[in-house]
């Protein structure tokens, strides 16, 4: 800041740019914040700085973003058969999420209105307020050590300057709304965002990053890590990606990754977590779902381990139990040691599930049916439990038109008489509480729809030919059922058990939106 600027008490014409930035602000810089800065400045630093808009301000003012728009009219496609990257509806989905990260034109306009009134900064500058060689005393009251005595002047000033914000701020309905208006703002970046990544720009962010992954590993490692069938397959998989992913597809690519700040190397460990992960993703989308590539891919990760209601105690309590049975059934060590967070963050990186990461936070999406979810690396117990309960409501509502279309809707009574007593009695105390009138089946919990799937009328007649094996479906379903129990969803999740949900809910949610065409396909006549 030169020195007729600093005489003149302007504030620095960068200052709000190097907060955008992040930039550290100089010693005098950030003592004349703190004396005087004006209404407007505050009311934006707060916006800049608020935890809430960080993630979408790195997103779109990062050099990751800046990526991003040069994706998105990039005319590459994507390799492996699949269409153009995006679509003229994501184009305009994109533009809109970055018209939203944008502050409200009107707002700005009024902000930008409020100026202060004429100072006699001669006056001020006696008590030092100004002037960067600032009086010792001043900044040992500003400190906090001895009260600062306030020429009457600034007091005025201060006052007329209040007057004059307020009434600017009138037409926005005061601060508050003002303030409300900045976080509604907030809130639609996310919802445009997340559901960005639950639609088609996610299902391409996967590919892009299991791609991604397995691209860059020299098949001889491949076949030597999974060993066997899987091996080959996969590495024949990688030998596709090294012929298509080239030139500009390859950029784009690598566009694609830091867009959603998904450019991590891991360690040794994880490393190989993370190609297991990608391997077990790329697998699920170039064979049936059905192959034993893909049952070979999960036991690559899991080995033998499978969560179920009946585990000891111990093994809820204590950590070390817990890692003890997993490496005895053969858990890939990566996963067996990392931190939930940690665990979430692979998964995104791999391709496993879709999501996005900042240098504080890693959120993953999983889409259940028509609703995406989230889960975050610093709230993945929590998230998880929710995820599960979300599952929860998608299956119900599945087992009830499934079993309405074949039986009518006395199907209740027909199909899962079993549970008429005490679904009746929930309902009753629900309803004695104030809830509305439901169908019974709304009063019947995770564990109790297994049973109406599993039955062995219904499986046969209905749900067999959706989950194919009945087996595999119990398991997976004890695998969620533990995490739902009353007194699991206090315990804190680990990484094993987080991923494994993730992916067993992937799967199931998969199988009932396929909703048995396989079996339709497999006795077509063409």
């Amino acid at each position: 800041m030169d020195d007729d600027e600093s005489a003149s008490g302007k504030l620095p014409g960068d200052k709000l740019s190097k907060i955008a930035r992040g930039e550290p602000l100089t010693a005098a810089e950030e003592i004349a914040r703190g004396a005087r800065e004006r209404a407007t400045e505050r009311l934006a630093r707060e916006y800049l700085e608020s935890p809430s808009v960080k993630m979408a301000r790195e997103l779109y003012f990062s050099p990751a973003a800046k990526l991003a728009r040069d994706y998105a009219n990039s005319p590459a496609q994507v390799a492996l058969g699949l269409s153009p990257a995006f679509g003229a509806a994501e184009i305009v989905r994109m533009e809109a999420m970055r018209t939203l990260l944008e502050p409200s034109t009107a707002l700005a306009a009024k902000l930008n209105a409020i100026q202060p009134l004429a100072i006699d900064h001669a006056k001020l500058a006696l008590i030092g307020a100004i002037m960067p060689s600032i009086d010792p005393k001043v900044i040992a009251a500003i400190q906090g050590v001895q009260p600062l005595k306030i020429d009457p002047l600034l007091a005025s000033t201060v006052s007329q300057a209040q007057r004059t914000f307020e009434e600017a701020m009138r037409p926005l309905g005061g601060i508050g709304s003002a303030i409300k208006q900045l976080e509604e703002q907030q809130r639609a970046v996310q919802k445009s965002l997340f559901a960005s990544l639950g639609g088609p720009f996610g299902d391409i962010a996967k590919t892009s990053q299991w791609a991604s992954t397995l691209g860059r590993i020299d098949t001889p490692d491949i076949t030597k890590l999974l060993g066997g069938g899987l091996g080959t397959a996969v590495g024949h998989m990688r030998d596709a990606i090294a012929k298509n992913f080239v030139g500009s597809a390859a950029i784009d690519q690598a566009k694609m990754s830091a867009m959603l700040g998904l450019t991590a190397r891991f360690e040794a460990d994880f490393a190989a977590t993370q190609l297991k992960m990608s391997a077990l993703a790329g697998i699920g989308e170039v064979f049936d779902r059905r192959s034993h590539f893909q049952i070979d891919a999960y036991h690559s990760l899991f080995g033998e381990w499978r969560t179920r209601v009946d585990l000891p105690e111990n093994f809820w309590r204590d950590g070390r139990v817990r890692k003890r049975m997993y490496r005895e059934a053969e858990v890939d060590e990566g996963l067996v040691v990392a931190q939930p967070g940690m665990a979430l963050e692979i998964m995104i990186e791999s391709g496993l599930t879709v999501g996005l990461r900042s240098e504080a936070n890693a959120v993953a999406v999983v889409t259940l049916g028509e609703v995406s979810m989230t889960v975050r690396s610093r709230g993945t117990s929590k998230d998880a439990y929710v995820l599960v309960g979300r599952f929860e409501q998608e299956l119900r509502a599945y087992v009830e038109r499934k079993l309405e279309e074949r039986f009518g809707p006395d199907w209740f009574k027909l199909r899962a008489s079993n549970l008429i007593g005490k679904a009746k009695e929930i309902r009753k105390v629900a309803m004695a509480r104030g809830e509305a009138v439901a169908p019974l089946v709304n009063f019947t919990e995770l564990g109790e729809l297994s049973g109406i799937i599993q039955s062995t009328k219904n499986w046969d007649e209905v749900f067999g030919y959706v989950f194919v094996d009945k087996t595999e479906f119990d398991h997976d379903m004890q695998k969620l059922i533990a995490v739902r129990r009353p007194t699991m969803h206090m315990r804190r999740i680990d990484g094993v058990r987080l991923v494994e949900v993730i992916c067993v809910m992937q799967r199931l949610s998969e199988q009932m939106a396929d909703d048995g065409a396989w079996k339709l396909a497999a006795e077509s006549d063409r």
